[in-house]
């Protein structure tokens, strides 16, 4: 079972994000697009699990609090960067939310789910490359995005998620809702 840990967004911005998608799809066609239905912040990629391991992950998870998030969504950009661009994102300033997620990525450790080699960097991934980068008019078309604000929202509570792989896209199921507290981080 593929599992990862995320924070949902409000419709507003999905809306936004999907009219982004709608301009820019157009000027590329070597990238492949997140269907705006499955739009998300990942706190925690966990990747291939056994089913007998989910329950250890909801009560490693389960344990670690955090106090809302304020999360504003804003800018634009590529990984590795626009020169060779294989991911087109959506930024974000959301204070607390590197926390959260190596406090996540702690907990998971614990019970043998390897840790993040890279550090968290807060992003919603809107396209990826259909081969090996994405063609420089998508980065050229995205510059007038690069400070453009697409909302802000409060994030109260983060999911554990099955991702099926599908030819036609990922199917996202929510297994567990974990709500933020006015808690602080735990160990």
């Amino acid at each position: 079972m593929r599992l990862f840990i995320a924070i949902e967004l409000p419709d507003d911005i999905r809306k936004a994000l999907a009219h982004l998608q709608k301009e820019l799809r157009p000027v590329t066609d070597t990238a492949r697009w997140v269907n705006p239905e499955s739009i998300h912040i990942t706190l925690k990629f966990i990747g291939e699990v056994a089913e007998p391991k989910i329950e250890e992950i909801d009560l490693a998870i389960a344990a670690v609090s955090s106090k809302p998030l304020i999360v504003t969504v804003r800018n634009v950009g590529f990984f590795p960067g626009s020169r060779s661009p294989r991911v087109f994102w959506v930024g974000m300033e959301a204070p607390g939310m590197e926390g959260l997620a190596e406090a996540l990525d702690t907990r998971l450790e614990r019970i043998g789910i390897e840790k993040e080699n890279r550090a968290f960097r807060p992003h919603i991934t809107m396209a990826r490359s259909r081969e090996s980068r994405i063609d420089s008019a998508l980065v050229t078309a995205a510059a007038k995005y690069e400070t453009h604000e697409f909302g802000s929202f409060t994030a109260d509570r983060f999911y554990l998620v099955q991702s099926t792989l599908r030819p036609e896209g990922a199917i996202y199921n929510k297994l567990k809702e974990y709500p933020l507290a006015r808690t602080p981080l735990l160990d």
